[in-house]
């Protein structure tokens, strides 16, 4: 199973209940590890690789609100389940506008505490492969820019090579004269340098609409 692999974290003040939801979860085949208090769930996310985290509503010092807020801020892959009284139902859906995944009250239901995990980790493990796929989308276009602007560049020195040898030939051949003639005005003067063609060029292609003003 998953659990094997991505750790849930539980993090609850009262040891009774950090105790049975590690019993539970553990029997249900995932890598638990518990916090006592915010500060500690904090140490403890970022040393290991937590998919998932159970969070108490409330808790002395760090709220579960505060938490939550770092976690969401800080590692916005980890699924965050806030763990609420039934009277804190409302807090509870202020906390899913705030960034948790979902909530579970007390006392807990097995099946749908297991159920809401599972469904944690599947859209982490969903949103970690699309950012994959986006990082090699972005990689992709980048080499594939590249190397569209080397050919640009290889073919923009193999035509000023050609456009500076046309030029030498006018002086000998009338057809080398006359095809001068019918290019762009831009290109009817000798160019000295591949630079000064490429911008001879680059104002052609404006001129035309196929190039954007930069």
């Amino acid at each position: 199973m998953n659990g094997e692999e991505i750790r849930i974290l539980v993090v609850d003040d009262e040891e009774s209940i950090r105790n049975l939801l590690q019993r539970m979860l553990t029997e249900a085949g995932y890598n638990v590890t518990t916090a006592a208090d915010g500060q500690e769930a904090l140490d403890k996310v970022s040393q290991l690789k937590v998919g998932v985290v159970l969070l108490d509503m409330k808790m002395p010092g760090m709220s579960g609100m505060e938490v939550l807020q770092q976690l969401a801020g800080r590692w916005p892959e980890i699924c965050v389940i806030m763990v609420t009284a039934v009277a804190n139902l409302e807090t509870a859906v202020d906390a899913l506008k705030r960034g948790a995944y979902d909530y579970i009250t007390k006392p807990f239901n097995q099946d749908d505490l297991i159920f809401k995990i599972q469904r944690a980790l599947e859209k982490r493990n969903l949103r970690l492969e699309n950012e994959c796929h986006q990082l090699e989308l972005r990689q992709r276009v980048a080499e594939q820019t590249r190397q569209l602007k080397a050919n640009f560049v290889e073919l923009i020195e193999t035509l000023a090579r050609e456009h500076n040898l046309l030029y030498r030939l006018a002086d000998s051949r009338r057809d080398s004269k006359a095809a001068l003639s019918k290019l762009p005005k831009e290109l009817q003067e000798p160019l000295a340098s591949v630079e000064e063609f490429r911008e001879a060029l680059i104002r052609i292609l404006r001129r035309g609409n196929i190039m954007p003003k930069r």
